[in-house]
């Protein structure tokens, strides 16, 4: 297959995996091996979230244009994503080198999906906080101690096969965010993450590196637009109390790969 199918799939598979709770990382890291192209390519996984980041910003625009009056319920708000965001950028920092090694490992992918199946169906007896949100949306501040613990959860779904969508959904969920606010929380707070972890290749020098910039761009944008499905069907399967479902889906993916891989 040549290069541009093999990106074009990747992006198809990213679009789709990255707000759906099954692990776009995993998906791409197992795609990646099986196909023999791009494995290990970190550059090119974190373009395909860069345009996946662009589904987010249409789907949320009415709540990122509300945040930007920056008034106190806006700006209580953005410290929350900020707080959310913290554990993240501090395992990233800490433990880089090793996170990029694990991104060549298709077992380690394979069991990460396990667990995520695991987070999942976990969610089938969370509390429901019962909670009408109303409209307009209104930015209600996230408690620093439930942002950080959402966080938390994040800063793990930083290895390839566990689900960030998955996880900081499931735990909004389990701490008593309202099923509307925690899909909201959970795809705003992949902004500052998706950026950083952009910025961070930037600082690296792996733009500087490419010779493919055009397939690249056409890679995110293919990415954009299946994710524009995805985040709608992921945040609607949230709000009718389907979401541990994708575990069924999870756990066969993770153990096919096994079986495969072994």
């Amino acid at each position: 297959m040549s290069d541009f199918l093999n990106m074009i799939l990747l992006a198809i598979i990213q679009g789709l995996t990255e707000f759906l709770p099954v692990s776009s990382s995993g998906h791409l890291v197992l795609t990646q091996h099986f196909l023999g192209a791009l494995e290990g390519d970190i550059f090119f996984d974190i373009v395909l979230h860069v345009g996946t980041l662009g589904s987010v910003m249409v789907v949320y625009r009415k709540e990122l244009l509300r945040l930007l009056r920056f008034d106190k319920p806006a700006l209580g708000y953005i410290l929350s994503l900020i707080l959310g965001t913290l554990p993240a950028v501090l395992v990233g920092l800490l433990a880089k080198n090793y996170i990029e090694n694990l991104f060549h490992s298709p077992l380690f992918a394979a069991g990460g999906l396990i667990v995520t199946a695991l987070v999942l169906f976990s969610t089938k007896f969370s509390r429901d906080a019962g909670q009408t949100l109303a409209e307009p949306w209104e930015p209600s501040v996230v408690p620093p101690a439930k942002a950080v613990i959402i966080g938390l959860a994040q800063s793990i779904a930083i290895l390839p096969g566990i689900s960030r969508s998955g996880t900081t959904i499931a735990t909004s969920l389990w701490i008593g965010l309202p099923r509307a606010e925690a899909a909201r929380f959970s795809f705003l707070l992949s902004i500052p993450a998706i950026g950083g972890a952009l910025l961070l290749q930037l600082l690296d020098g792996g733009l500087g590196q490419r010779s493919d910039i055009g397939l690249l761009v056409l890679s995110a944008l293919a990415a954009f637009g299946v994710g524009l499905l995805a985040i709608r069907w992921t945040a609607l399967a949230v709000v009718q109390s389907h979401f541990w479902k994708f575990s069924i889906y999870c756990v066969v993916a993770g153990l096919v790969a096994f079986a495969i891989l072994r």
